[in-house]
C-alpha cells in the first residue's frame, strides 16, 4: 500500500507544533484560543495515532519469523535510542529539577529513575513515567513497539481492529473508574494524570485508532472511488467541526473523555487527508516540521527553558509570547536537524557494534 510520507510528514508537524503550544503556554482571554493552546497537549494522541498507523504498515510488508522480527525490533529502536539517549542525558544535566512535579516525594531524578528511562520501563513506575523531559511519550512508544509484532498477528482485519478499539475504549473507561477511586500514590494528582494519560493502558486506545485508520485506508485503497476529494472534504469538515466544539468546550462530540474524542476526530482527519489531501494541511511548512517531530519532541523542553528566561526579562505581552514559541520551535527544529546529522547516525554505528 503506498502512502503519501508528505501527508503523513504534515500531520506530525501539525501535532508537534500542539504539543510545543502547551508546553510554552499562551495567556489569552479569547475562548476559542484558550482552548486550542490547552488542547495543544492532544498532538500527542495525533502522533500516536500516525505512529500506530505507520507501525501496521511496515508490519504489513514483514514475514513474521522470530529472525524477521528481532530484525525488526532491532532497526526501530536503533531509530530511536540514538537522540532519545542524548537529550535524555541532557535533560538531567541542563535542567534544575527536571520534571520536579511528576517526581512527588521523591526529592530528585535517581540514576534508577535515568535508567529505566533509558531501557523504556519508566512507564511502569509513576513517579519515573514524566520526570525526564517528558519522555512519558517514549515509553508508551516503546511499550508499543515490542508488543506490536503479536499485536499484528491479532488485529489483523478491520473488523478485528474495531473490535479492539470499541473493547479497550470501554474496558479502560471502566478500568480508570475503579482505579481513579484507589489511593496508590501518595499524590493523588500525579496518578490521575497516570491512569487517564501518561500510561500505556490509557493510550492503547488512542494507539489502535491509529491501527483501525490503517485497516480503513487499505480498504478505501482497494475500491475505485470516484467522489474521493468530495469524501476527503466532507471527513475534515467534519473533524474540524467537532475539534472547534471541543476546543470551546462545548459538548457537541465527545466519546468517553476529551482524549479519545480527539482520537476519533484525528482517525478521521488521518484517514480523510490520505484519501485527498488538502493543501491547508499537506504543505511544505508542516511537513518540514514533520519531518523532525522526533528531534523537536525531545529537544524543545531544554530549549524553553533558555528561551522562557530571555523572553520574560521582556515582558509579558501578546507578541512576545508568540514570538517566545516561534523562537522554541524554530531552534528546537534546528536542534533536531543537528542531532539527526551529528548523533543519530554516530551512535547507531557505535550501537551496532
Amino acid at each position: 500500500m503506498d502512502l503519501d510520507r508528505k501527508c503523513i510528514d504534515s500531520l506530525k508537524g501539525i501535532g508537534i507544533l500542539g504539543v510545543v503550544l502547551v508546553h510554552y503556554g499562551l495567556n489569552t482571554s479569547n475562548e476559542l484560543l484558550g482552548g486550542i493552546v490547552a488542547n495543544g497537549a492532544r498532538g500527542v494522541q495525533l502522533l500516536f495515532i500516525v505512529n500506530g498507523f505507520l507501525i501496521f504498515n511496515s508490519l504489513d510488508k514483514l514475514e513474521l519469523t522470530k529472525e524477521n522480527v528481532t530484525a525488526w525490533w532491532k532497526k526501530k529502536f536503533l531509530r530511536l535510542i540514538p537522540m532519545y539517549y542524548f537529550f535524555t542525558i541532557l535533560s538531567v544535566l541542563l535542567l534544575d529539577a527536571p520534571g520536579e512535579y511528576w517526581l512527588g516525594p521523591l526529592p530528585r531524578v535517581s540514576w534508577l529513575n535515568v535508567l529505566c528511562n533509558l531501557l523504556f520501563i519508566h512507564g511502569f513506575f509513576p513517579y519515573y513515567t514524566n520526570s525526564i523531559n517528558a519522555n512519558w511519550f517514549m515509553g508508551v512508544l516503546g511499550i508499543f513497539y515490542i508488543l506490536a509484532p503479536f499485536l499484528y498477528k491479532i488485529i489483523n482485519s478491520l473488523e478485528k481492529s474495531l473490535i479492539a478499539v470499541l473493547v479497550t475504549a470501554s474496558a479502560g473507561y471502566i478500568l480508570r473508574w475503579g482505579l481513579l477511586g484507589a489511593e496508590v500514590l501518595e499524590e493523588a494528582s500525579i496518578w490521575n494524570d497516570y491512569v487517564n494519560i501518561i500510561s500505556f493502558p490509557a493510550e492503547l486506545p488512542i494507539i489502535l485508532l491509529g491501527i483501525l485508520a490503517y485497516y480503513i485506508y487499505k480498504e478505501i485503497s482497494k475500491k475505485d472511488i470516484k467522489n474521493k476529494t468530495a469524501l476527503s472534504y466532507a471527513m475534515t469538515f467534519f473533524s474540524v467541526f467537532c475539534m472547534l466544539s471541543l476546543f470551546m468546550r462545548k459538548d457537541y462530540f465527545v466519546i468517553f473523555n476529551n482524549i479519545f474524542s480527539f482520537g476519533v476526530l484525528f482517525m478521521l482527519l488521518l484517514t480523510a487527508q490520505l484519501i485527498h489531501p488538502m493543501k491547508l494541511i499537506r504543505n511544505a511548512l508542516f511537513g518540514f516540521i514533520g519531518k523532525h517531530s522526533y528531534g523537536v519532541y525531545l529537544s524543545h523542553l531544554i530549549i524553553m527553558k533558555y528561551v522562557k528566561q530571555v523572553m520574560t526579562g521582556l515582558g509579558d505581552k501578546w507578541y512576545l509570547m508568540i514570538t517566545g514559541y516561534l523562537a522554541t520551535l524554530v531552534l528546537a527544529l534546528l536542534a533536531a536537524v543537528t542531532a539527526e546529522k551529528i548523533i543519530e547516525e554516530r551512535l547507531q554505528k557505535i550501537i551496532e557494534k
